[in-house]
């Protein structure tokens, strides 16, 4: 898992960038692509603490690539 504190939080999320999410269910990182952008913002849904359901995955947080 990455280091928490390098993680940005969803609400500053672009899904138009490529970048790095953190999956919280599966403690996984997978590269975001912006062809799933209009997916995501279709169907992606706002938790109160910060995260977003999507897909079947718990995002928690996103950082560019290094």
């Amino acid at each position: 898992m990455p280091d928490p504190g390098n993680l940005r939080p969803m609400s500053e999320f672009d899904p138009s960038q490529w970048v790095l999410v953190h999956d919280q269910l599966n403690d996984e990182e997978f590269e975001w692509w912006p062809a799933r952008r209009e997916h995501y913002e279709r169907y992606a849904y706002r938790l109160g603490d910060g995260r977003v359901a999507w897909d079947g995955l718990l995002l928690d947080g996103w950082r560019p690539f290094p």
